[in-house]
């Protein structure tokens, strides 16, 4: 590791912990912030900016604030966006942690002569025998966010650095206490950064005001139950919010762009036993070259399930689990582990029972 380290500043308790334990180990930190978005969102706000700047004072290291906002709108903006218009759910974090976190931040951090980028991801990073560079996930398994790092390359994960992955929340908040950072009981982020309060739906309108809106919410025999005003407005697996009239519980269980529809139907009707992925990346070995034993997670907080992967094609995977999965959804990331490995991942296109 180069004496030099960036570490990316995000006003939070874990990105300062991270600088703080650089510091202690008595490398040149730098601290940089990210400003992503503008607008009325949660991303990168003022109050941010402010704390990564305290902290930085508080540690006594250098803090830049850096602006991608034209990449963050193109690579992640527009990406989510397009997704929910073509009735998928996107993964936003996952996109941006390898555009622009370990792109851009990455690339900043290297013209200003550091060797890593460091973060306060909860995950971790290791070597196999062959010197083939490993992800793996967080000691506190339900902070462990290896899921939205699954797409970082080789080259990436090589300059990359995660030291609170190998400690739970708790003892973070007790070490930033310990430090005397300004930070220690700033309550964590929630739901997807850039968007607003008023929801993913209308955010989508308030950037596409020209989408036609209004279509069919049918059961799976097609009778028609009501109207959607969207169906960017919908994710598989949803129940509230549906806006149509039921003696019993109704789950979105299909989402149709080219038909403009909404399914719904019973809980069971969420549950399938096969997906297929695309667009693999694979981070433990070059390629899948026969069909292999791993535990698939279908979003973050999913338990990785017992299951078979396979390839089918050029750059298609099935998916074959033990179990049946609930609410397996067309946009996010299958991940597939091995013990605590990440082996690869790959975008969710369909699923099934057969």
């Amino acid at each position: 590791m180069s004496d030099r380290v960036v570490v990316a500043m995000s006003g939070g308790v874990d990105s300062s912990v991270a600088a703080a334990i650089m510091k202690k180990k008595g490398l040149e930190v730098i601290g940089l912030t990210m400003q992503l978005d503008s607008g009325e969102s949660r991303c990168c706000s003022e109050q941010d900016v402010f704390d990564a700047r305290r902290v930085a004072e508080a540690l006594n290291i250098p803090h830049y604030v850096v602006s991608f906002k034209e990449a963050f709108q193109h690579d992640v903006i527009d990406y989510f966006i397009e997704e929910y218009i073509d009735g998928r759910t996107p993964n936003p974090c996952a996109v941006c942690n390898r555009k622009i976190k370990f792109g851009l931040l990455l690339q900043k951090a290297l013209s200003l002569g550091a060797g890593t980028l460091v973060t306060g991801h909860y995950a971790g990073i290791g070597k196999d025998s062959d010197g083939r560079w490993l992800l793996k996930r967080g000691r506190e398994k339900n902070r462990d966010q290896s899921y939205f790092l699954s797409r970082l390359t080789q080259e990436q994960l090589a300059r990359a650095c995660f030291p609170v992955g190998k400690y739970g929340k708790r003892k973070i908040r007790q070490m930033a206490e310990a430090m005397h950072l300004p930070v220690a009981q700033k309550s964590d982020s929630q739901e997807i950064c850039f968007v607003p309060g008023t929801g993913v739906a209308d955010y989508i309108v308030s950037k596409r005001r020209s989408l036609s809106k209004s279509g069919k919410i049918i059961r799976s025999d097609g009778r028609e139950l009501g109207k959607h005003a969207g169906i960017y407005g919908y994710t598989i697996g949803q129940r509230r919010g549906l806006g149509i009239s039921s003696d019993r519980p109704l789950y979105v269980t299909k989402i149709d762009a080219r038909q403009n529809t909404v399914t719904v139907g019973d809980d069971h009707e969420l549950f399938r036993s096969h997906l297929s992925a695309t667009d693999l990346h694979w981070i433990a070995f070059p390629e899948l070259k026969s069909r292999m034993q791993v535990r698939t997670r279908i979003r973050y907080r999913h338990r990785p399930a017992r299951s078979m992967i396979e390839m089918t094609g050029p750059d298609r995977l099935s998916v074959r689990f033990s179990s049946p999965q609930r609410a397996i959804t067309p946009g996010q990331l299958a991940v597939f582990y091995r013990d605590d490995i990440v082996i690869g991942s790959g975008w969710i296109e369909t699923s099934s029972n057969v």
